[in-house]
């Protein structure tokens, strides 16, 4: 539905010309009043002083008359004619005078046909005022006091550190209470503002930066804390380096990231830890070895029911694609998601309940219908939740069909931790305790959870687990905080939405905690992937629920370029229509709805800018800042490569594969595990002659090629004998 200032008449006066014969009258007045305020002007500095033609609108006239005749103060009073200055001086002053009018002139008409085209769709964008009030720096200075209370009167209770509930404690963390959060302890965190005193504004303590509009021009944009923002943009569009990253950056305050690329975490990881301010990197496949590492214990906090439920389903959540809520083609999905959650909140309150650790809990896993324990655990337990015994029974006797899909995903939910190397970078050991996430964000650390996008081992369980974790603990913290919420706010940062930590508490999180202190950003590169993740219903949801929307171009989603296009709407403009025939000539003018951005537009967005859409705001176009570029954006790659050079220093120190493998093919030859024909082809050393030069250095003719068999391709003599040589690389023994 278009507004009221949408559909008036574009052109009230404009039937016969007459905006047109009123912007020219006033021109000429313009000219003319300039040409006598030039006379003046050159009298005033080489003739007699300044004047201004007296005697009213016929003096005017015939000193005009003068001047255009070539007779400079013709039909002026005596008294003022003795003033001018000779000729070329007075045409001078006019001159110049008549110049600046002009310019001025010309600025206003590029202003009006840039900002307010009556035949252009864009006077349906944002105006400069809209900007501003929607975005702009003043909405900032409005939110400061509730987004910061503790910068602008003195909190509830006893005065706390600006780091907000649980600074205390966070102040007393040493690296031997946690070594895997930082290496060095904490910054203390400053200190608080005085009763009364306001301290001194700065527009990324209560927001973060967007870029500078392009349409309209020349409005700084700020996103608040607690405003809620959804990027959608192919891959390499600059989400991350225009958008995620600088807010990344500028936060003050605790953070958690999601990613799927080791550049971006290096990017940030070293500006964010400065003033000694934690970092914790959850990194299950390796790929950025010597960084803090975050440890984390599912089963710590499963004695609480409501705890082991929450942490169950996260882990279902990240198991099957649409299995959140109602994706295409998905009921079977969802079902086992919920069947699986049943399992695993059982396996973990039972496994809390008892003491017991991870490695119980996959023991379990392994074979769920084999495993009786969990069940008399939950059956017996006085503390375990009533009736969980019944669920988890249920969820694994039935049809063998459905028992066997159950199982299959309580093994893909729970399948990083089998991998020996990700469960022990991940998990808690005796020397190396979990991270204490409290102590962590009331220090104004940073929690990167970096993943990948592989189908045969998805990170996305055990991320959407952690992720769960970090903001049910922020949110403890900000319930409990003296100002009634998080100060400076906590910023969830989702990179990769959809495939990296599909939050089923999204849309919750987003409606309610925006007012505790956390903030939301999440990205994703297409619409689809929002819907297969979350389904047609629930990803509507969480598109309604974005306050902003940020949009990059050269998308080839039509129908969500469509959708956006109905969305911000149509405007009415003038159409002229002229005839000539017969008859004669002839114009007409009518209005017609036209909208303010079609698909196309949209997806020709160039580099580097981004549609917004915030609030009720009308569209407008961004400008967006890469944090690579700049004076401060070439000190930020020097960092980069720096810690690229880190991490691939750290990388060259671990355990080559190579020496794995012959460390395990030694203990199977001493444990008699190998197979009978694999004694005859290694020697006692573990490695077979495979080069006919060997062979033939030690004493032994070449073996012509053997057809392959059961033995392999020339196999060797006994341990006294030569081995045989293997066939010359490129060639088959057959």
């Amino acid at each position: 539905m278009t507004s009221a200032a949408q559909r008036r008449d574009p052109q009230p006066l404009a039937r016969g010309g007459e905006v047109a014969l009123i912007c020219l009258g006033g021109a000429l007045l313009l000219l003319g009043a300039a040409a006598l305020a030039g006379m003046g002007l050159a009298a005033a500095v080489a003739g007699g002083g300044w004047f201004w033609p007296r005697g009213g609108t016929p003096v005017l006239g015939r000193a005009l008359a003068g001047l255009l005749s070539g007779h400079p103060g013709q039909g002026l009073p005596p008294a003022q004619a003795g003033l001018l200055p000779t000729p070329t001086a007075t045409y001078l002053g006019v001159g110049c005078a008549e110049a600046l009018t002009v310019l001025l002139l010309a600025g206003a008409a590029v202003l009006v046909a840039r900002h307010r085209v009556p035949t252009d769709a864009r006077s349906g964008m944002a105006t400069r005022a809209q900007a501003e009030q929607a975005l702009g720096l003043g909405q900032l200075r409005r939110a400061r006091p509730v987004i910061r209370p503790d910068l602008t009167r003195r909190p509830r209770g006893p005065a706390p550190h600006r780091g907000g509930a649980g600074a205390d404690r966070a102040a007393a963390v040493t690296p031997a209470a946690t070594p895997a959060v930082m290496a060095t302890r904490p910054a203390a965190p400053a200190a608080p503002a005085r009763a009364g005193h306001r301290s001194r504004f700065a527009a990324t303590d209560v927001g973060w930066r967007l870029g500078r509009s392009q349409t309209p021009r020349g409005v700084e944009l700020f996103v608040r804390y607690d405003r809620t923002t959804g990027v959608y943009g192919e891959q390499g569009s600059g989400k991350t380096l225009d958008l995620l990253a600088p807010a990344l950056l500028a936060h003050p305050g605790a953070a958690v990231a999601t990613l799927t690329k080791l550049d971006d975490l290096l990017l940030t990881v070293g500006r964010r830890s400065h003033g000694g301010r934690p970092v914790a990197v959850l990194d299950p496949f390796g790929a950025a070895p010597g960084l803090p590492e975050f440890v984390w214990d599912p089963v710590a906090g499963c004695v609480d029911p409501k705890v082991a439920e929450r942490r169950a389903k996260a882990f279902a959540a990240g198991t099957v694609t649409g299995a959140v809520s109602g994706g295409r083609a998905d009921g079977a999905a969802r079902f086992y998601a919920a069947e699986t959650a049943k399992v695993l909140q059982g396996f973990l309150h039972a496994a809390a309940l008892t003491g017991r650790t991870l490695e119980h809990v996959l023991e379990w896993v392994a074979n769920p219908v084999a495993a009786e324990q969990p069940t008399e655990i939950l059956r017996q337990h006085g503390h375990a939740a009533r009736f969980w015994d019944g669920l988890l029974s249920g969820a694994l006797h039935g049809s063998a069909d459905t028992v066997g899909n159950t199982v299959t995903t309580v093994q893909q939910a729970m399948g990083l931790f089998f991998q020996p190397e990700i469960r022990s970078r991940c998990v808690p050991t005796p020397g190396r305790p979990a991270t204490d996430i409290a102590g962590l964000i009331a220090a104004r650390g940073t929690v990167y959870l970096l993943g990948r996008e592989d189908p045969y081992a998805s990170a996305a369980p055990l991320m959407t687990a952690v992720a769960e974790q970090v903001l049910d603990t922020a949110l403890a913290l900000a319930t409990t905080s003296p100002h009634g919420r998080l100060t400076p706010c906590f910023l969830a940062c989702l990179d990769e939405l959809p495939s990296t930590t599909p939050l089923p508490t999204l849309r919750v999180r987003m409606a309610n905690e925006r007012a505790l202190g956390l903030s939301f950003i999440y990205a994703c590169q297409t619409w689809k992937q929002m819907v297969v993740c979350y389904g047609e219903d629930e990803a509507r949801s969480l598109f309604g629920l974005t306050n902003n929307l940020v949009v990059f171009g050269g998308g080839k989603d039509i129908r969500f370029y469509q959708e956006l296009s109905d969305l911000v709407d149509v405007v009415r403009v003038s159409r002229s229509t002229y005839s000539d025939g017969p008859g004669g000539t002839g114009t007409s003018r009518s209005g017609e709805d036209v909208k303010v951005l079609r698909p196309g537009d949209i997806r020709r967005i160039p580099d580097k800018h981004a549609l917004v859409v915030a609030g009720n705001a009308p569209p407008m176009v961004a400008r967006l800042r890469r944090c690579l570029d700049g004076a401060d954006g070439a000190r930020l790659q020097v960092e980069l490569a720096a810690a690229r050079t880190a991490v691939g220093a750290a990388r060259a120190a671990t355990p080559d594969p190579s020496a794995r493998t012959a460390a395990a093919l030694g203990y199977a030859r001493a444990h008699a595990l190998t197979a009978p024909d694999q004694d005859a082809d290694h020697p006692a050393d573990g490695r077979a002659d495979d080069t006919p030069g060997e062979a033939g250095a030690a004493g032994a003719p070449e073996a012509a090629p053997e057809p392959m068999g059961d033995a392999g391709a020339g196999a060797g003599a006994g341990p006294g004998g030569a081995a045989a040589a293997a066939p010359p690389v490129g060639e088959w023994p057959w």
